[in-house]
């Protein structure tokens, strides 16, 4: 497989960029909506994977990416605890569309790090915790690396956390994975299935501890 990637914003040559300047140099062409404030620079990448080269484009990119109002995105080593540049990338696979990520109003994220081959799709009035990592694929086939088929067998499955979500620091959340409405992820965790509404979950495998139902 061959990865051709285009980074369209970089925290290195963007780190001089106020957060007003982000969002008026870039803020229209990735469709996000006023307000959403920045501190430090995202790197947003969009990935094309083929069998061949082929060339990039970023024509399509405000269908990738869309960013509601209110939104924080903190991208500095400013916060407590350890944090990195948030990372949105959207991967083309076969020339075929990019993956989209989709980010509802009032939404935290702190170096965040989210990989869409189809969808990852975020709520509204959702934290982050640092260093979360959403991905929406396996990335490679487990076995018969490096074959003709490779590209194909790809498990790519669509991601989905609803509103008021907590998600605690370093979870890693996988492909296929839905959580549900004003549900809290205990730091560490990986998340393989679906979590319910309103419950703390936590853990590797991430499971449910309590309900949060009245």
């Amino acid at each position: 497989m061959l990865y051709q990637s285009n980074r369209i914003l970089c925290p290195i040559d963007g780190s001089d960029l106020t957060d007003e300047e982000v969002m008026n140099r870039y803020g229209q062409y990735f469709g996000m909506e006023p307000w959403v404030s920045f501190s430090g620079c995202p790197a947003i990448t969009l990935t094309r994977v083929n069998e061949r080269t082929s060339s990039l484009s970023s024509d399509r990119t405000e269908q990738c990416i869309k960013i509601d109002v209110g939104c924080y995105i903190e991208s500095t080593i400013s916060p407590a605890f350890p944090s990195s540049p948030t990372k949105l990338t959207c991967v083309s696979v076969s020339d075929a569309e990019y993956g989209q990520i989709t980010i509802g109003s009032n939404t935290t994220l702190q170096g965040t790090s989210i990989c869409s081959y189809k969808s990852v799709s975020i709520g509204k009035n959702v934290i982050f915790g640092p260093n979360v990592v959403v991905m929406d694929c396996s990335g490679h086939s487990i076995d018969r690396r490096g074959e003709q088929d490779e590209l194909s067998r790809l498990k790519i499955a669509p991601v989905c956390i609803g509103d008021d979500v907590w998600i605690g620091y370093g979870t890693i959340i996988l492909p296929g994975v839905s959580i549900g409405n004003r549900t809290v992820i205990g730091a560490g965790s990986v998340v393989c299935k679906d979590i319910p509404e309103d419950c703390v979950a936590v853990g590797n495998p991430c499971t449910v501890k309590y309900s949060l139902k009245n």
